[in-house]
């Protein structure tokens, strides 16, 4: 694979993120006002993550700077770089993936 059909295939993959990052931004909005969202950060100490919040945004814009700094193939570092960006977005789309399954379900019982 060339270098730019894996930036390519990243960046697609980051783009699909986005969308339920926004949403669940939303609702953990709504759950604040409502007084039922009480936590400080949506990942624990432990993550790969640098970023802390209790909404997704700071996290998905460290994925979007790590995307964007991602060094070229032949670079020593490139491999180290990828697993790190790697590994945060399937972290990401993990958390995203059991909010979003847990927020459906609640709507159901109702």
């Amino acid at each position: 694979m060339s270098d730019n059909q894996l930036h390519l295939r990243i960046e697609e993959a980051l783009k699909a993120i986005i969308p339920f990052a926004l949403q669940a931004d939303e609702i953990l909005e709504d759950l604040t006002k409502t007084n039922m969202a009480k936590f400080q950060s949506i990942f624990p100490e432990n993550a790969p993550f640098k970023a802390k919040g209790n909404r997704f945004l700071p996290y998905v814009e460290e994925l979007d700077k790590d995307f964007k700094t991602l060094p070229e193939m032949d670079d020593q570092t490139f491999e180290i770089k990828l697993t790190e960006l790697v590994k945060k977005m399937e972290a990401m789309q993990t958390v995203l993936q059991r909010f979003h399954e847990l927020r459906d379900y609640t709507e159901e019982e109702k």
